[in-house]
């Protein structure tokens, strides 16, 4: 029979209640973007960045895009058959 150290058993028992982790993930994320909203730049170096939350969407988007791209333009190009490797 095999143990498991404590950091397994940690982990095992964070997986099983990952709803939980999930609700303190939004609830911590809500926070800061709320923490964020007064604090405002003071130097806009464009015209949209004067608005507080703008990088948080702009990332969001960029992020998002980058997925898009990569999941339907580069991996079909580098993408290899299951048995690509041999058994």
């Amino acid at each position: 029979m095999s143990q498991q150290n404590g950091l397994g058993e940690i982990l095992a028992k964070w997986r099983d209640n990952w709803k939980t982790w999930r609700t303190i993930f939004f609830v911590v994320l809500g926070v800061l973007v709320l923490l964020n909203i007064p604090f405002v730049t003071h130097h806009p170096h464009f015209g949209l960045d004067k608005y507080p939350g703008f990088f948080a969407g702009f990332g969001l988007v960029v992020g998002l895009a980058m997925v898009i791209v990569m999941k339907k333009i580069v991996q079909p190009f580098i993408a290899r058959k299951e048995d690509y490797y041999g058994d």
